[in-house]
């Protein structure tokens, strides 16, 4: 089982600077219509709340920011001057040859072929290069893009990709702290739905149950 939790147990990593893409908000949002269960306020109480609270130190870049919607960005403001910082690039590209070069090998990268300007994964690809420049983790969940560029890209190297798993595992250990078992059966569902492409990328067991067991040494 490959799990960044074997270099870094959750509870230092929830102490660790962090960096979050704005697909961490998107999970499930293509059901909202259909399913009640996606629903934002369903979804920040599944997951995100207890997120926001575990993380003590969390940074989203502005373009991170100006793709969310107006739900998403109330509740991120709700957590700003508190452990929530909005970054920008600070004028670095063209100016920085570090930065300029980071952020280059990113966006030419087989995976993202990434052109200045252009909206699609530009979020992504200023994230990855901020996390690159300053030394920072990085949250990606079902998208699978910055997991291989950053087992393949030299600039990554000291970069940790937050896959979607350890995700719902900081929530389980949330409620479980709290004696608050109401979301167990939400939480399996996420685990199953939506770490599907990280279990089988990663061999990761195919059930919340079984992985809580075995990162038990890992908490």
């Amino acid at each position: 089982m490959m799990t960044l939790l074997k270099k870094t147990a959750l509870h230092d990593l929830l102490n660790q600077p962090v960096l979050f893409d704005a697909n961490i908000f998107m999970v499930g949002i293509s059901n909202r219509l259909s399913d009640k269960n996606c629903l934002f306020e369903n979804i920040k109480q599944l997951y995100l709340q207890p997120m926001f609270e575990s993380f003590t130190d969390i940074y989203i870049h502005d373009e991170v920011f100006k793709e969310l919607d107006e739900e998403s960005k109330a509740f991120v403001d709700s957590y700003r001057g508190r452990n929530v910082t909005i970054v920008d690039e600070g004028g670095l590209y063209g100016r920085d040859p570090r930065y300029t070069m980071i952020f280059n090998n990113i966006a030419g990268h087989e995976l993202i072929k990434y052109v200045r300007g252009r909206a699609k994964d530009r979020g992504e690809v200023y994230s990855l290069a901020y996390a690159a420049y300053h030394n920072m983790n990085f949250f990606c969940s079902k998208d699978i893009m910055a997991d291989h560029a950053a087992h393949e890209l030299e600039d990554l190297r000291d970069v940790e990709i937050i896959t979607f798993d350890i995700i719902v595992l900081s929530a389980y250990v949330y409620y479980a702290r709290r004696g608050d078992n109401s979301h167990s059966k939400g939480l399996k569902s996420l685990y199953k739905t939506y770490c599907a492409d990280v279990i089988k990328r990663h061999g990761l067991p195919p059930t919340l149950g079984e992985y809580i067991k075995a990162v038990q040494d890992y908490l």
